[in-house]
């Protein structure tokens, strides 16, 4: 660190409210800095702050969390609103675990206090938030990019099987009575195997896009998200007579639409993997630790034990399964959403005696920062 040319040229903007403490940081700042390679421009509020990048491109901004202006994570939101490339390291007097956390979580990329402050290490705190953030912006263009593939190779595969299925009804209709039974079975195939492609290309398109969405944590209800889901499987419930039975329910810190999804896919199992039998579902939680277990039980016709791991996996279905309409990837999904809620998900189950689904949601404030 004694040699300045080792030295990189940061341009640092500094919202701090404190003028004293400000000329603290700053001092500090050029302990490392003894050749003014770096430019500090300090600032006392997130207006002026504001103010200055519309006129200036930082390398860094360093915001002060302890404003009587305008309370953290606002301050935070607004800065990372008007200058979204620019990296930001927070400033607190004391270390408060849910605070550093949710400034984290909100898009800051580190948190320092105050009184531990020395100059290495806001210097080294600096360059590795540049090169996280370089990394961060990288990540997403290159994750819009395949998101965009996706959509295009999703689109354009569809396309033909539109084509097939139109085809094959209009040669029904024109010539059906004139050909052969096994020619018009196979006529008669053509847009039931159309359909099944393009569900597997949509949950395909559904699967791949999982990764990409950030999650939106909200505090939920878990009967709405099982409600919704209901709603999206009308048809199917009625016509096959399932009932749903829902017990005791937990409030959690969930992505509400996600959740939706997790229970589409288990009360849609649930509702088609039966024989002679009326779908009954049984949904209830309950607290083990810091997690909300939820659990999803069915009268199904059960999953052998070798199964049990590999269903989770895509494309994978239990063998005692292949005589029901599936793309194996409704289970896929299921474990990927409660992972990225840092949950866990398992099913227990005997073949013909149904099956229980379990996940596992962390209670409210009880995340923590990856």
């Amino acid at each position: 660190m004694n040699n300045e040319k080792q030295l990189e040229k940061f341009d640092v903007l500094l919202i701090e409210e404190n003028p004293t403490h400000a000329t603290l940081i700053i001092d500090q700042w050029n302990t490392v800095n003894t050749a003014k390679k770096s430019n500090v421009t300090h600032v006392r509020s997130v207006t002026d702050a504001l103010d200055s990048l519309k006129t200036n491109t930082f390398s860094v901004l360093v915001l002060d969390l302890d404003s009587s202006e305008t309370p953290a994570i606002e301050s935070l939101s607004q800065i990372l609103k008007a200058s979204p490339a620019t990296p930001v390291i927070a400033l607190a007097t004391t270390d408060e675990d849910a605070l550093s956390t949710e400034v984290i979580q909100k898009g800051a990329q580190d948190y320092l206090i105050k009184a531990e402050l020395t100059g290495p290490i806001l210097y080294r705190t600096v360059r590795h938030a540049i090169e996280r953030k370089k990394q961060l912006i990288s990540l997403t263009l290159h994750n819009e990019n395949l998101q965009a593939f996706a959509q295009a190779a999703s689109h354009d595969l569809k396309a033909p099987l539109g084509n097939i299925k139109t085809i094959s009804q209009i040669v029904l209709e024109e010539a059906g009575t004139s050909l052969e039974y096994p020619v018009l079975e196979m006529l008669r195939s053509l847009p039931v195997i159309a359909n099944r492609l393009k569900k597997l290309i949509d949950d395909l398109l559904r699967f791949s896009l999982l990764g990409h969405k950030s999650l939106q944590l909200d505090h939920i209800s878990l009967r709405s998200s099982i409600k919704i889901a209901c709603e999206f499987l009308e048809e199917q419930i009625r016509n096959q007579g399932a009932t749903i039975k829902i017990g005791p329910l937990d409030d959690v810190d969930a992505d509400a639409a996600l959740m939706t999804t997790v229970f589409q896919n288990l009360i849609g199992n649930a509702c088609k993997y039966v024989k002679d039998v009326s779908p009954v579902i049984c949904i209830n939680t309950k607290t083990e630790g810091r997690f909300v277990v939820t659990m999803v039980q069915d009268n199904g016709i059960g999953i052998p034990e070798k199964e049990q791991q590999r269903i989770f996996e895509p494309l994978k279905r239990a063998v005692n399964a292949s005589d029901y309409e599936g793309t194996g990837l409704g289970l896929s999904m299921v474990k990927r959403i409660i992972e990225a809620h840092q949950g866990q998900v398992w099913v227990e189950s005997e073949p013909g005696e149904g099956s229980t689904f379990f996940f596992t949601i962390p209670q409210a404030n009880s995340y923590t920062a990856s």
